[in-house]
């Protein structure tokens, strides 16, 4: 059985591409800030005023601008396309949410090809085809692949990379396809250098002189210098100064343990929940497929670098504190690789066998897949969704027929980056071309010395630890109805305090710790609940426990 043999890869690609643009446009989950916060909200912030939010990382230079400048162009297509079609700001606004789903799926779609292109390459046809097969039931790749993180682009320029890598002959065109690739990655993510780090030394042991070893180490060195050099332009344009994000990375990620800030882990995760949940299903075959490749007899063979690529790159996350399974995840399609070569063949020789495995593995991975992708944590989505089509739903057209963009003031009392925010409201937290959508902040430590951080308290802190004190003192007395005000609240509008929101946004397990100074469910209380959406049936942080509510200033 082999998909390759008949039909072309780009033929292949289309039908994969048609499957993973089904993936991005219905998945309807949260999974972490940074699919949005380095990516979308940088590319909105750049489209128009207080589009996007700016966090930390981007005013210490530590990131390229590389990935979201993808999405600002994408941005700039959809506006011309809707003054070319007169499209209503409501249409605009729903594309602009859109288009960056269909990048998604375009990235997920070329990840899955080249997967299995690469089996082909190496173990032959038939594997080719259980590769890809392998990778489009993933489950990790059902809920993750998809989505705008830089871990996203970073997985699928490694496997092109792996791909175009001269493994059994040396070709001077495939070395520089790679190592283009691998810089690009490397800017996305300068983490990605460790798996350049871990195999670029072994091409040496293909070559069997001395100058063609040093032609081949000079050529890397040029590309990628072209390659960081163009980068660094980009970065210019928007930081309007020289910079290094890769070096600033290292400094307060690594050597000053900001990351550390935003949670730490064990030493053992990435082999005690990292690779199982990307695995999934897939596991007790990836074991096995890695334990067989560690046996390969000969060590200049493509199946001996993936799986020492396999071991060496977890080892080495091991040593940092902030471990996240999606920093694994470009060792996934490696994975698949030798999964579909080592461990699909040896499976059982018997029909019956063999399906029944194959079952247990769907019967994990599928409603695995299901419930992460639109189940789980589908509500703070879903609410920001809603308070766009609510705003421009509720806005008016002036006199030029263009609907108002002066949206309802909206507060996220949620614990910081727990919503998409701009890139997804597009102008329903804007009022007279300010922003007037908020949420808690949880800036990092920085500067603050290690032994000084376990006092440091950041905003959303201070909101959890004292609640009604944290509301007095930003917007003041709570709001009531005009004929149970008590004396003294005119004062506070007086004295500079921020005005109560429209609409606050709250997890159920927050409403409790409000609803008694913001007297709701009591008739002088002008808070109530206006819509509510579920959110997730567990969560490990119980300030993210319960549904997503909405409270309507009325």
């Amino acid at each position: 059985m082999s998909i390759f043999t008949k039909n072309t890869p780009f033929f292949v690609f289309l039908i994969v591409l048609g499957i993973r643009l089904q993936n991005a446009l219905t998945i309807s989950t949260f999974f972490q800030p940074d699919e949005y916060f380095q990516s979308l909200e940088i590319a909105a912030s750049q489209r128009s005023v207080g589009a996007g939010y700016i966090t930390w990382e981007w005013h210490h230079a530590l990131r390229s601008v590389l990935y979201p400048r993808i999405f600002q162009g994408v941005y700039s297509l959809v506006d011309s396309i809707s003054n070319a079609l007169n499209l209503s700001p409501a249409t605009t606004a729903e594309l602009l949410v859109v288009a960056p789903k269909v990048v998604g799926a375009i990235t997920a779609a070329l990840g899955d090809v080249y997967t299995g292109l690469l089996a082909r390459k190496i173990y032959g046809k038939e594997a080719g085809t259980y590769a890809l097969l392998l990778s489009l039931f993933s489950a990790w790749n059902w809920f993750c692949s998809t989505r705008t993180f830089s871990n996203c682009l970073e997985t699928t320029l490694t496997i092109i990379g792996i791909y175009h890598w001269p493994w059994k002959s040396f070709s001077s065109k495939d070395l520089t396809i790679s190592a283009i690739l691998a810089s690009i990655s490397f800017t996305v993510r300068p983490t990605n250098g460790l798996i350049t780090w871990s195999i670029g030394p072994l091409i040496l042991q293909h070559l069997p002189t001395l100058p063609q070893r040093l032609f081949a180490i000079l050529q890397i060195i040029i590309v990628s210098l072209i390659i960081l050099s163009i980068n660094g332009w980009i970065d210019y344009t928007f930081y309007n100064r020289p910079t290094l994000p890769f070096i600033e990375f290292y400094r307060l990620n690594v050597s000053q343990s900001i990351s550390s800030f935003y949670g730490t882990s064990p030493w053992h995760y990435y082999y005690s929940q990292g690779l199982p949940l990307l695995l999934t299903g897939y596991l007790p075959l990836g074991i096995y497929s890695f334990l067989s490749g560690l046996n390969d007899p000969s060590s200049y063979s493509p199946t001996t670098h993936l799986t020492r690529l396999l071991a060496v790159v977890p080892i080495a996350f091991m040593t940092t504190q902030h471990k996240e399974v999606r920093f694994l995840y470009p060792l996934l399609p490696i994975f698949h690789v030798l999964i579909a070569g080592l461990g699909v063949p040896n499976l059982p020789k018997k029909t019956t066998k063999k399906w029944i495995l194959v079952a247990l593995m769907l019967g994990i991975n599928l409603p695995v897949a299901y419930y992460t992708s639109y189940v789980h944590q589908r509500g703070v989505v879903d609410v920001v969704n809603w308070l766009r089509h609510e705003h421009y739903s509720s806005s008016s057209p002036n006199k030029d027929g263009i609907a108002s963009l002066g949206g309802a003031r909206v507060g996220f009392l949620m614990p910081c980056h727990s919503t998409p925010f701009g890139s997804y409201l597009w102008n329903a937290g804007v009022r007279d071309d300010t922003p007037s959508a908020w949420f808690l902040t949880c800036e990092p430590p920085i500067g603050i010395p290690i032994a000084e951080r376990e006092e440091y308290i950041d905003e959303a802190d201070e909101f959890y630890n004292n609640p009604t004190d944290f509301l007095y003192r930003r917007f003041g007395r709570p709001p009531l109805k005009k004929e149970e005000a008590k004396e003294g609240q005119e004062e506070d509008k007086l004295e500079g305090k921020t005005p109560w929101p429209d609409k606050l946004v709250t997890f159920g397990a927050t409403a409790e710790l409000i609803q008694g100074y913001l007297r709701i469910g009591r008739d002088e209380g002008r808070y109530a609940e206006c819509k509510r959406f579920f959110n997730s049936h567990f969560h490990d942080d119980w300030r993210r426990k319960g549904d997503v509510i909405v409270w309507c200033l009325t």
